[in-house]
């Protein structure tokens, strides 16, 4: 993956499956899931939700973990409100931030504080049940220090 500040490390593949099976568990709105093969240039988890914002059918996570701990947990929906919880170097944002809906275009601090792969998604599932639940995704961002 790389950042504005350069590589941010390769893909961290046994990652990618702690998260994927987070999500399975956690999540009982997942449909569909896919992670790329190990050999992929660039894998990349993808997570189908059966839920989504106002009059969205479904929403998308599309996840990278880096060795060096840098990661995008960037959701989408066919409606277009888009989100994304970001660590790498970033020159204008904290390394820690979130791209706000419904674009992904403004960055803010995150309200996730924890480090490893299992509680980022705990927290990033925290964050979007939370939100769903109020059909309001400017509460995305809005927890204290989730999980």
């Amino acid at each position: 993956m790389t950042g504005l500040l350069g590589d941010t490390g390769p893909i961290e593949y046994s990652a990618l499956g702690k998260i994927r099976d987070v999500f399975r568990t956690a999540e009982p709105l997942v449909i569909h899931h896919s992670l790329a093969g190990r050999l992929d240039p660039n894998p990349e988890l993808n997570v189908t939700v059966d839920a989504g914002f106002g009059s969205s059918a479904c929403g998308r996570f599309d996840v990278r973990w880096t060795e060096n701990n840098c990661y995008s947990f960037h959701y989408t929906e066919e409606d277009g409100i888009e989100f994304r919880f970001d660590r790498h170097p970033e020159p204008n944002a904290p390394p820690k931030h979130f791209h706000e809906p419904p674009n992904a275009t403004a960055r803010v601090p995150s309200c996730i504080e924890v480090e490893t792969p299992e509680l980022v998604t705990r927290a990033v599932l925290k964050c979007w049940r939370t939100a769903l639940s109020k059909d309001d995704p400017s509460k995305l961002n809005a927890r204290s220090n989730p999980p």
